[in-house]
């Protein structure tokens, strides 16, 4: 069986579980339309962001109406195929020409939603009373409303209904998306990476690492940590704007990571914080945790933060530091348990051979 991920590495979600399914046997590749500053891993890059020259069109259009040729499952992510060439310009008639390719030939597609590229946003503002689509937040807020929204609209109504199965990286995706099923992340080898402690006899060190500040909701976060410093002795780190392997060894330093208070769910970050055995607060909600398994749901390590009582959900999390390396193992067992891409990888493979199958994931 020959797997293409792509055309793009959101969070590296595409590059470790491609190269999980390589270890059960599948030939399976990572192949991107552009790279981005995190530096994420591909087999192979096609072009450099927006670089409009007719090498790298050439190199595109050859790539994305062949693959459907070449491989026998596609598996897009980010709302994109290899001819959506979002970096160049607004939907053209040739979007998803690849996919539609795959499905004339009798492929199996495969897409997995992550974020902003299906969340509808004027729905998520009108549905929850937190979230990074009220006006104030996330600086896309206009012209998701302008035009965004209907674009992913679009995508719901017309192109995924051609696609064989769906995957939703945070459970309040599946509410825009009918027959979507929740997949936690695979983006990290969380059994390579080695646990670094909390250490409760210091002054606690607070990490927060957003991508998008509006969305994460990073000012609210780090005026409660300051007010906070009045109070209490604490350290705290924000890492921006760095590569992914400088942002690691940062993370190291952590005993608490603070992840985001507006999406809720948490992020690939967190997963990458608790397999470090970083207890991890956020802000969860609960009207979108009847999209996930009932024992993932049991076995949540989260320290809750809720946006309306943010700097006293901290300070009662600062007030039991003791506890903080209890919270660092739990968080790591979990990891093991829900989010270890070769049960992932396994249960995706089950999955390309016969898309109608269950994909199982409650056994330990």
């Amino acid at each position: 069986m020959r797997v293409l991920h792509g055309p793009i590495n959101v969070g590296n979600q595409p590059w470790v579980l491609s190269r999980y399914e390589r270890l059960l046997g599948i030939q399976s590749d990572l192949v991107v339309n552009y790279s981005t500053w995190f530096g994420y891993q591909a087999d192979r890059c096609l072009s450099d962001y927006a670089v409009r020259s007719a090498r790298a069109i050439t190199a595109r259009l050859r790539f994305g109406l062949s693959a459907p040729w070449r491989y026998h499952v596609l598996h897009y992510y980010f709302g994109r195929s290899f001819m959506t060439w979002d970096d160049y310009s607004a939907p053209m008639p040739w979007w998803f020409s690849d996919l539609k390719l795959a499905k004339f030939l009798g492929r199996k597609v495969f897409m997995t939603l992550q974020g902003c590229d299906v969340r509808l946003s004027a729905r998520s503002a009108a549905r929850n009373t937190f979230t990074p689509c009220q006006a104030g937040h996330c600086q896309s807020v206009p012209s998701c409303r302008a035009t965004l929204d209907a674009q992913r609209q679009h995508l719901i109504n017309t192109i995924l209904p051609q696609v064989d199965r769906i995957f939703v990286l945070n459970p309040e995706l599946a509410h825009y998306v009918p027959g979507a099923v929740f997949l936690p992340y695979a983006s990290v080898d969380v059994e390579a990476i080695e646990p670094i402690w909390p250490k409760p006899d210091r002054p606690a060190v607070l990490l927060h690492a957003p991508s998008d500040e509006g969305s994460k909701g990073s000012r609210a976060i780090i005026e409660a940590v300051e007010r906070l410093r009045q109070r209490v002795p604490l350290k705290f780190i924000l890492v921006q704007g760095v590569p992914h392997a400088e942002a690691r060894r940062l993370y190291g330093q952590a005993d608490l990571v603070i992840d985001q208070i507006l999406a809720g769910w948490y992020g690939g970050f967190a997963v990458e914080a608790m397999a470090m055995g970083k207890p991890v607060a956020c802000y969860m909600r609960e009207a979108d945790m009847q999209h996930v398994p009932k024992a993932m749901r049991a076995d949540l390590p989260l320290v809750r933060l809720t946006p309306a009582t943010l700097e006293a959900d901290l300070a009662a999390a600062l007030a039991r530091q003791a506890a903080w390396p209890q919270w660092g193992r739990q968080a790591r067992a979990f990891v093991l348990r829900w989010h270890h891409p070769r049960r992932l990888a396994a249960a995706m493979v089950q999955a390309y051979r016969d898309p109608q199958s269950r994909f199982h994931l409650e056994s330990t």
